[in-house]
């Protein structure tokens, strides 16, 4: 923050404080995107490194053409050596798959260990449609496959434009090496964590983590924030009209991946038996909102989107593509939300089927419309998967665990 385009970035700047609060000395490295080169919050230390590429601050993410390509590379290792030396530091974390080679090649010219986290899919390729249908990388995986299927199934889903065919092929093909090379450095990391098992067993049966020395699952550190005050929560509701109405939330990009449409063809099933039912849609992406019932929200401030989660009957996260470990739904059980997801990658380990939510299969509007329907006509299921939510989140995913998780793998690295 406050440049934070989804939720791996408020999970650092959480996971940073928590460390912080413990007396531990965390700086982060980034690029500068239009902010102070230097800062220090809640007791970390931010480091922006000067970068051409600038960003308004919100959620909208830089051009991955400015992060995946090897002047990025060599250019963010030096700043990360620059700083790791000034620091001293004791071990360098990457946290997302750009800082990956960076963070290496600075660790090994120091001399000092390096973690990589695993946030998601896309390490196993740029754009991993396989993993809209499939747990794992193919086995047939390769240029001719890329070429002929996937990138065809890419272009069907994502690109509007004709005219744009060939060059989003090459683009596709440029960003599918990008991952190869990727793949070999996550070779040369002292540990590989991933935020679930879920995503971890995804890389696992793809085969990327062979001769990987240590991987190990650690959870994303809960939301840091206050929960809303109940005036803040009655502010939000007048300001969005949602008195007497039964709200079904949806936080994210509306994309095939994130299975928004899904969502948006389980309206109908559900309203036809709820009348009082409002579809909630807060990110950006295309959204056919046609239905009276349906209502879009430009993104939110984090503060709001959190403000948001009280006033809903229930959260629904539809994903198609596996989420590593989704911090929608972990801000959702915070706040005592029940959730309706589908049964891919780390949701599982979230959402308990009959405790803290109702799983679903992925690309099946009927199902998530049957599960949605469920919770909105019966008070009292909503109100016990409620409490397991929160109380799943305070007794399996509290902040201290992952911490103390994470400072025992880098103890061990450093021997």
């Amino acid at each position: 923050p406050p440049f934070a385009p989804g939720g791996a970035e408020w999970s650092v700047d959480a996971l940073a404080r928590a460390l912080a609060g413990r007396g531990h000395r965390v700086t982060i490295v980034t690029p500068n995107w239009g902010a102070a080169p230097r800062e220090e919050a809640h007791g970390v230390r931010i480091v922006r490194f000067a970068f051409p590429k600038k960003l308004e601050p919100g959620r909208r993410p830089a051009p991955a053409k400015w992060l995946a390509n090897p002047l990025f590379y060599a250019w963010a290792a030096l700043a990360i050596l620059r700083v790791a030396r000034g620091e001293r530091a004791d071990v360098i974390h990457a946290q997302n798959k750009h800082s990956l080679i960076p963070a290496t090649l600075a660790g090994r010219l120091l001399g000092v260990p390096v973690f990589l986290t695993i946030r998601d899919g896309s390490i196993v390729n740029a754009a991993p449609v396989c993993l809209h249908h499939h747990d794992r990388m193919p086995a047939d995986c390769g240029v001719r496959k890329l070429w002929r299927e996937c990138s065809e199934e890419y272009i069907a889903l994502y690109v509007k434009n004709p005219r744009r065919k060939l060059r989003a092929k090459l683009a596709f093909l440029y960003f599918w090496l990008d991952a190869r090379v990727k793949q070999r450095f996550l070779r040369r990391v002292d540990a590989v964590i991933g935020v679930s098992q879920g995503i971890l067993d995804i890389y696992r049966r793809s085969g990327l983590l062979e001769g990987v020395r240590r991987v190990h699952a650690v959870y994303n550190v809960p939301p840091a924030a206050a929960p809303p005050l109940p005036a803040e929560v009655e502010a939000l509701r007048e300001r969005f009209g949602l008195r007497g109405r039964r709200v079904v939330l949806y936080v994210g990009k509306f994309s095939p991946g994130k299975g928004t449409a899904d969502l948006v063809a389980a309206v109908p099933r559900v309203v036809r038996e709820f009348a009082d039912a409002l579809f909630l849609f807060v990110g950006e992406g295309e959204l056919d909102a046609s239905d009276p019932h349906v209502r879009r929200l430009d993104p939110l401030p984090n503060r709001e989107v959190l403000t948001l989660y009280p006033l809903a009957e229930v959260v629904v996260v539809p994903s198609v593509i596996p989420d590593a470990l989704s911090r929608v739904i972990l801000e959702a059980l915070a706040a005592g939300r029940p959730v309706v997801a589908t049964r891919v990658g780390g949701t599982p380990e979230l959402v308990i089927d009959g405790k803290t939510g109702i799983l679903v299969e992925r690309s099946a509007p009927a199902e998530l419309a049957r599960a949605i329907a469920a919770l909105l006509a019966d008070d009292a299921l909503r109100a016990s998967l409620g409490a397991g939510a929160r109380r799943h989140v305070t007794e399996r995913l509290g902040a201290d665990d992952s911490v103390e998780r994470l400072l025992a793998l880098y103890a061990s690295a450093r021997g």
